[in-house]
């Protein structure tokens, strides 16, 4: 199923090579993974009182959210250059067809792995709101991770899957950063096509925040 094609990037509408596939399902399932170190870092702080010190010095939740957000932002951008110099240098020195960034759209590319980035974080953040102990940040997270993987194409092509598993896969944030990925570097999309799956991240990421930021509040309480 998955037939070796020019390193150009094959025609739209054709199936990935293995490494077409994995570089961009592995760059965004390891964005996501950043729910466990944010849930951890929360509970850390609720249970040794900096999120109540912080509140009592009259900092704002905002800016609390914020302050623990950028950092991943940075270390999400990191994953994605390290993952990309694997499909484009790693690859073929291991015999595989290396991956080929000739042709994309720069910024299109940019979009998506910046909106892939919000809504991990979103969804990292919403999380870390909710969950009270290390155990429950350690189970709860890769867990989602693990079902949003599975349905969303990262470990199974979604077109080897049954027609219903398909039309399931789209509900999965993971899926709309795969595809928004593929879009560009399989099919050399440009914004304009990356932009509904760019979206639906923005939006996904943004009411995670939101959420995240309404009850972070519950996290100072003794």
């Amino acid at each position: 199923l998955l037939v070796p094609t020019a390193s150009i990037g094959p025609a739209p509408g054709t199936h990935p090579t293995a490494v077409q596939q994995n570089v961009p399902a592995w760059l965004v399932f390891g964005m996501f993974f950043v729910v466990t170190a944010i849930s951890s870092l929360f509970v850390q702080e609720q249970q040794g009182g900096t999120l109540a010190r912080l509140a009592a010095m009259g900092v704002p939740d905002g800016y609390q959210i914020v302050a623990k957000a950028l950092p991943y932002v940075a270390v999400n951008g990191i994953q994605a250059v390290l993952m990309l110099a694997v499909g484009c240098l790693l690859m073929p020195l291991l015999g595989s067809e290396g991956l080929s960034l000739a042709g994309i759209h720069w910024p299109a590319l940019l979009l998506m792995l910046a909106a892939t980035s919000l809504a991990a974080i979103g969804f990292a953040l919403l999380l870390a709101c909710l969950v009270r102990t290390h155990a429950q940040a350690n189970t709860l997270g890769p867990l989602c991770n693990l079902l949003m993987a599975a349905l969303g194409g990262i470990m199974v092509p979604t077109f080897v899957m049954p027609g219903a598993m398909q039309q399931l896969a789209r509900l999965s944030p993971m899926n709309w950063g795969l595809e928004g990925l593929l879009t560009v570097l399989l099919r050399h999309g440009d914004v304009a096509e990356a932009a509904p799956w760019a979206l639906r991240l923005a939006v996904f990421g943004i009411l995670g925040l939101a959420l995240a930021s309404r009850l972070f509040s519950r996290r100072i309480t003794p």
